[in-house]
């Protein structure tokens, strides 16, 4: 009797921890279909106006179902709303903004190829606040990982190194990585005993303000934009799967696998972003492009794989197929 529950319970785990990964990887194919969307829509959509209105509909989407979840928590999360606005800062506000900023002045493939190094920024800074202190095979990681990003950046010339210009939209998605990462790393560190849907929601909600004020700012003295019909697929598209769906399944890979595991699957987002960007927006892809996204690969592998829980799926998938 004593075995069977045991193997139940593992089965239940090794099913909830698949779910975890199955989100992630969902969740990069969506990040980078909204890098390719905001690149096309440069022109169009000013980048603070497109994460507000984003925010705003996602908000309407998910209150009939989380605004009872938040009520009925309350005394739970009243405490927190300190922190949480600080999380809401960086993810919500800052993260998308940067993205959507960076967009106007450099490619969808440079996007989603910078962002390789949220796992690198997550592992260092979890070390900082969480006490995790990298090992050698990570540090390793670490390197190759850089050496791909900068092989990229100095288009396969790396004694440019010394003359290096960044452009200004990779500069702002260096800056939008190391918001997401710390985010990740601070969202684990509060271990908040809610569901991801009621987090998601209070995140958007302590958001929305200061994304109201980026958006006042950017109409006064960038560009004023407001949504029409024209861009109701655009918005649609926004508010489900990169904002509510995303979201989730992110905050439940880091509750499940940990900060930096969860940030290993950064890495397939490249690869989605490389792919949409040549069949939709006829973006080129050049050698330094295809060896920097392997070198981030394998040093993800490298830093993270040992420690990675999906081992410990492995391992229960090889004990039930024994069994």
């Amino acid at each position: 009797m004593t075995n069977k529950v045991a193997t139940n319970s593992t089965s239940t785990n090794n099913r909830i921890l698949w779910m975890a990964f199955l989100g992630l990887l969902m969740t990069n194919l969506f990040w980078a279909i909204n890098a390719i969307l905001a690149r096309g829509f440069v022109p169009e959509v000013a980048p603070i106006a497109m994460n507000l209105f984003r925010w705003i509909g996602a908000f309407i989407l998910l209150t009939p179902f989380a605004l009872p979840r938040v009520i009925k928590s309350w005394p739970t999360i009243r405490p927190h709303l300190l922190p949480l606005s600080g999380l809401a800062i960086l993810s919500i506000a800052l993260y998308n903004s940067l993205l959507y900023v960076a967009a106007n002045f450099t490619t969808a493939v440079n996007i989603t190829l910078i962002n390789t190094l949220i796992p690198i920024a997550t592992l260092l800074i979890a070390w900082r606040v969480l006490g995790n202190r990298p090992r050698l095979m990570q540090s390793i990681g670490m390197a190759i990982s850089i050496l791909g990003v900068l092989l990229i950046l100095t288009k396969g010339h790396l004694p440019h190194l010394l003359s290096l210009k960044f452009s200004q939209g990779d500069l702002f998605m260096i800056v939008a990585v190391v918001v997401w990462a710390l985010f990740t790393v601070l969202l684990k560190k509060m271990s908040l005993k809610l569901p991801a849907i009621t987090v998601l929601y209070l995140l958007v909600m302590l958001g929305l303000p200061f994304l109201m004020i980026g958006y006042a700012i950017e109409a006064v003295f960038f560009k004023f934009y407001l949504p029409s019909l024209a861009h109701l697929s655009l918005f649609a598209y926004l508010w489900v799967f990169p904002s509510i769906l995303a979201y989730i399944f992110w905050t439940n890979g880091v509750v499940r696998l940990g900060p930096e595991s969860a940030s290993l699957s950064i890495t397939l987002m490249p690869l989605f972003g490389a792919i949409l960007a040549i069949i939709f927006l006829d973006e080129s892809i050049y050698w330094f492009h295809i060896a920097g996204g392997l070198c981030s690969l394998v040093g993800m592998l490298l830093a993270l794989l040992p420690a990675n829980k999906l081992a410990t799926i492995f391992k229960l998938t090889t004990r039930e197929s024994k069994a």
